[in-house]
């Protein structure tokens, strides 16, 4: 059975942020045992073509992971990324960036962080395999 909720959650923003004419209220990461769910929630979106997510051990050390495109205002976001658990680290933080619709992209405007069991050797070595074949 996959662990789901006992994964620690170390910061949930929720206050609202306002940047670059996006408001976004919530950025949230949390470990299902296999995968580590990204959501957050936006009210506003102005100018706005996509979110860039990243993820690093720290948020100073940050790359690029994937990009999901806007949908516009009052719109719920979720990715996953089931790459995570291919690592030995326990630990990951995550960021949004901004992209407009010129490209011109953000500094990193939102940060979560997520702490998720041990996992096995063999554990990585099957989600290895699985992606393969994905």
């Amino acid at each position: 059975m996959k662990k789901s909720s006992n994964i620690l959650l170390i910061l949930l923003l929720s206050l609202s942020t306002l940047i670059s004419g996006t408001l976004i209220h919530t950025f949230v990461a949390t470990s299902n045992g296999d995968a580590i769910n990204l959501s957050w929630e936006t009210s506003i979106e102005e100018n706005i073509k996509e979110f860039e997510i990243l993820r690093g051990r720290d948020k100073d050390n940050l790359a690029p992971i994937a990009r999901v495109t806007a949908k516009g205002n009052n719109s719920n976001y979720t990715y996953v990324d089931e790459n995570a658990y291919k690592t030995s680290s326990t630990f990951y933080s995550y960021g949004l960036i901004l992209v407009d619709n010129s490209g011109s992209r953000s500094q990193v405007v939102m940060h979560t962080q997520v702490v998720h069991d041990n996992v096995s050797s063999v554990k990585r070595t099957w989600g290895s395999i699985k992606a393969l074949f994905r």
